[in-house]
């Protein structure tokens, strides 16, 4: 009996029951979704080992389906279905990264086949592959240049870097990748450039004029911000860092008033921030006038108010 999570995806509920019966019988878990969307949605929550998905659905289609998973920075198998062998069709899904390409009315002996055969390559990847298991610690930092600073860069290489050698839950990933870009964003907006709430405010075009304009200034431009995450097999948890050279912030009056009264309809941008932290986390530290944050995530311990 295996215990690989196939995701079937169709906008015929007759063509997903077939293919969910016919998976049970062998072995396999199953999951729906009558369209790309409910499909995309169920796959940044939980990383499925084999998706088999239509071509042909209203809204997001199947190719456009495998675009943004690849571009989330998910490696899992997808196998695509069409009506309809369109040479543009097999092109593209080759180039993102198809595992296989079937026409309908499909050959259920070479679905069958084409998915134990991929099934037996997840375990074998499986058995080499979460390398960073098997250290105390293993640990990813970068040095950052303020006027080259963007966030959604780091997470490119950080997402997948943990997806594909940490046994980690999708949804613990998707929240400690919400706390590396709020310590980010906060050292970057707070620490380096000083921006006031009400600059914060500003609409896009304004604010970034008001950004170009304080890069320009030496003692805003040369500082850098140092961030590091880690993953220490040893207490069990993810360790993010962020250090940053401004001014600091009184942390110790926003955690206490976090602690007494929550978040509340006029807590600010950065008090937002701060409470995301503080919730999603198991441990949040500041040093050094808040210019330091340590933050740890506990793998098997529940977030403080879950």
């Amino acid at each position: 009996m295996t215990s690989h999570c196939i995701l079937i995806v169709d906008d015929s509920p007759e063509i997903v029951n077939a293919l969910s019966s016919l998976l049970n019988i062998q072995g396999y878990k199953t999951e729906t979704a009558l369209s790309g969307r409910e499909a995309l949605r169920k796959a940044r929550k939980k990383l499925y080992d084999i998706v088999v998905c239509d071509i042909e659905m209203p809204g997001i289609n199947g190719l456009e389906f495998l675009e943004r998973v690849r571009r989330d920075g998910h490696d899992q198998e997808v196998i695509l279905m069409t009506g309809y062998m369109e040479h543009d069709y097999f092109i593209r899904a080759i180039r993102l990264g198809a595992s296989d390409f079937f026409t309908k009315p499909i050959d259920i002996p070479s679905l069958m086949a084409s998915i134990g055969i991929i099934a037996e390559r997840i375990n074998s990847r499986r058995s080499s592959e979460k390398i960073l298991n098997t250290y105390e610690r293993a640990e990813f930092s970068v040095v950052i240049d303020p006027a080259k600073f963007t966030a959604a860069g780091l997470e490119k290489i950080i997402r997948p870097l943990m997806l594909k050698n940490l046994d980690l839950p999708q949804d613990f990933l998707n929240d400690i990748m919400t706390c590396a870009d709020e310590m980010l964003q906060n050292a970057y907006f707070h620490g380096v450039l000083e921006l006031s709430p009400q600059e914060r405010m500003l609409d896009q075009a304004s604010l970034r004029g008001l950004i170009a304009a304080k890069l320009q200034q030496p003692h805003i431009a040369s500082p850098r911000m140092r961030f590091s995450i880690y993953f220490d097999s040893v207490r069990e948890a993810i360790v993010i860092r962020m250090e940053d050279d401004g001014n600091g912030f009184d942390h110790e009056s926003w955690l206490q008033k976090l602690k007494n009264d929550g978040i509340g309809p006029n807590t600010d941008a950065h008090g937002r921030g701060l409470a995301m932290l503080f919730y999603l986390s198991d441990e949040l530290e500041f040093t050094d006038g808040g210019r330091k944050i340590q933050l740890v995530r506990n793998l098997n311990k529940k977030v403080p108010g879950a």
